[in-house]
């Protein structure tokens, strides 16, 4: 789709509407470079795939709006969660902007004619970006609704969650970080180049790594560099998830705590495996697919498992210790 209208737009109803759409998107770079010669049929299934993408969006804000005004209607919503909730509709509604100005990214013609139309790899980190910020912010809301205390049971599993607390934060940080990678790999097309693992062809370090100027590119637009990044920081999550597991095993904590931390070290392993047969592999769209769909999971367990570990109110605190007092 070469266009874009803020209220929607009906999609081609005759074989004259699609031969006009069709004309459209042959002047994209993108026809000219990478599917000329494509059918009719062949451009009808991108473009319904865009279409119900956006439309799914859209109707992702309907589905909020709906209960949301009903809700607030009955009294049901509270200040606090009110705000919270506004906040995060008026976030999906700026994804849809932000997802658009990544797409005519795409549209644009390449700086070199041996480059190859693609959408910006900045906009799409940010796009990316965005939707995760909503997920997550739509899940924690949604446990804060659905949990109003974390579980406690004995101070001693209190103080034990507030010790792998200090250590969930910055996990769940690389966590994150690692997903955002994943979307400059996407960008800049990096699973398809050096498919093998460990190495990265021959070497451990390919030598153009800080090929480009000013430096700070190769981190975001140096195929080699982004995916050695990504590499590098999908190591470093396993780690810290396989640390995390083990310092939970010396303290005493809720039992539930402890399973869900064991989850997440299952979901990161998967993970690595999932992204390493992604690459092994050239990029299936199933595998790449399943591996994004992976990152989404973990960094849902990671949410879950901070949640989970937050501190209890003070009333539930003096609580847990006059029973200790008494007993």
């Amino acid at each position: 789709m070469t266009d874009w209208k803020f209220t929607g737009e009906i999609p081609p109803m005759s074989d004259e509407a699609w031969l006009q759409e069709f004309e459209k998107y042959k002047q994209s770079p993108e026809y000219k470079r990478v599917n000329k010669g494509m059918s009719l049929e062949d451009f009808k299934f991108i473009y319904w795939m865009e279409y119900a993408h956006r439309m799914w969006g859209r109707a992702l804000g309907f589905v909020f709006a709906g209960p949301f005004a009903y809700f607030i209607a009955k009294g049901y919503v509270t200040r606090q969660l009110g705000l919270r909730l506004s906040a995060l509709f008026a976030l999906g509604g700026g994804q849809g902007l932000i997802g658009w100005w990544m797409v005519k990214s795409g549209l644009e013609e390449p700086t070199s004619e041996y480059v190859q139309p693609r959408v910006s790899p900045y906009r799409l980190a940010t796009h990316l970006t965005s939707a995760f910020v909503i997920y997550c912010g739509i899940l924690w809301t949604a446990l804060s609704v659905v949990m109003p205390y974390p579980p406690t049971g004995s101070m001693n599993w209190v103080n034990g969650a507030a010790n792998i607390r200090k250590l969930a934060i910055p996990v769940s940080a690389v966590v994150g970080i690692t997903a955002i990678s994943g979307a400059f790999v996407a960008g800049n097309d990096a699973g398809h180049a050096y498919n093998s693992f460990p190495k990265m062809g021959d070497t451990w370090i390919p030598e153009d790594v800080f090929s480009m100027e000013p430096f700070i590119r190769n981190f975001v637009e140096n195929t080699s560099t982004v995916q050695l990044n990504h590499r590098i920081l999908a190591t470093a999550t396993l780690l810290s998830v396989g640390g995390l597991w083990l310092a939970a095993r010396r303290i005493d904590m809720h039992p539930a705590v402890k399973s869900l931390i064991g989850s997440t070290l299952g979901m990161a392993a998967l993970q690595v495996t999932l992204g390493i047969s992604t690459l092994l592999m050239y990029v299936p769209t199933s595998l790449g697919s399943a591996h994004q769909a992976g990152a989404l999971t973990l960094l849902s367990l990671m949410i879950l498992l901070t949640h989970t570990l937050r501190r209890p109110s003070p009333a539930l605190l003096k609580s847990l210790a006059t029973s200790v007092k008494s007993i």
